[in-house]
């Protein structure tokens, strides 16, 4: 499914980019609507999982995308901030 990539972009990783839509992939194959996105309480998406197993899915980058997905997300619940030692 090919997908155009809505504006704008707030967040540009390697493979993923967090955009007004949700996460979107830079090819426009696979997306996420902010819909779809739980809030950190909540766990690990269902859709996780699915999108990982995908060839040449960029572990690091989707969960970093869906960081901050999560916060920009409307009505989200911030993610605790880690404090350094």
């Amino acid at each position: 499914m090919d997908h155009a990539r809505t504006e704008p972009a707030h967040w540009r990783g390697r493979q993923w980019v967090v955009t007004g839509y949700g996460i979107e992939v830079l090819d426009g194959m696979d997306h996420v609507p902010f819909s779809d996105i739980p809030d950190v309480d909540n766990g690990r998406p269902p859709w996780l999982e699915s999108l990982w197993r995908r060839y040449r899915t960029d572990r690091e980058d989707l969960a970093a995308a869906l960081k901050v997905a999560r916060n920009l997300r409307p009505g989200a619940t911030p993610a605790p901030s880690k404090i350094a030692a």
